[in-house]
């Protein structure tokens, strides 16, 4: 079995830190330079493994979110939130994913700025269910510093 991209990122961060540390002088720039590339290259390795899963699933998420929307009373925007909401990611490169969600959420803000100020109880529970869309994506994208 090959190593893949992420595996290639932690094996590069573990001799960075393994070799190359103990090597330099202690306390000097390079000693902290080289320990945040370590630091930065076990953070890449993290991200670069889920990054495909996590954008394919919050593209699904906020589809299916435009798809229930579009059946508020909204005008205009409801056809617009069923269009985005049809939508699938048949592409799974990185750029493609990404530039996916960036046009998915560029359609939340304007489907958030158009409810959050209405006071009627269907645009305040669907600004609820944004917002734990929202904070279920900042917990899920979170990178947990390893021990290195």
């Amino acid at each position: 079995m090959k190593p893949g991209f992420a595996q290639m990122l932690i094996a590069l961060a573990q001799v960075q830190g393994g070799r190359v540390i103990p090597a330099l002088p202690e306390g000097s720039y390079a000693t902290g330079d080289a320990g945040m590339v370590t630091a930065m290259l076990a953070l890449m390795a993290q991200h670069v493994d889920g990054a495909a899963d996590l954008l394919a699933r919050e593209n699904a998420a906020l589809r299916v979110l435009f798809a229930e929307a579009a059946a508020l009373p909204l005008g205009d925007l409801a056809a617009q939130l069923m269009r985005a909401g049809a939508g699938r990611d048949n592409d799974l490169k990185l750029s493609t994913l990404e530039a996916g969600n960036a046009a998915l959420r560029q359609m939340l803000i304007e489907l958030q700025g158009v409810i959050e100020c209405d006071a009627a109880p269907w645009a305040q529970a669907l600004n609820a269910q944004i917002w734990r869309l929202l904070s279920a994506g900042a917990a899920e994208r979170a990178l947990v510093m390893p021990a290195l």
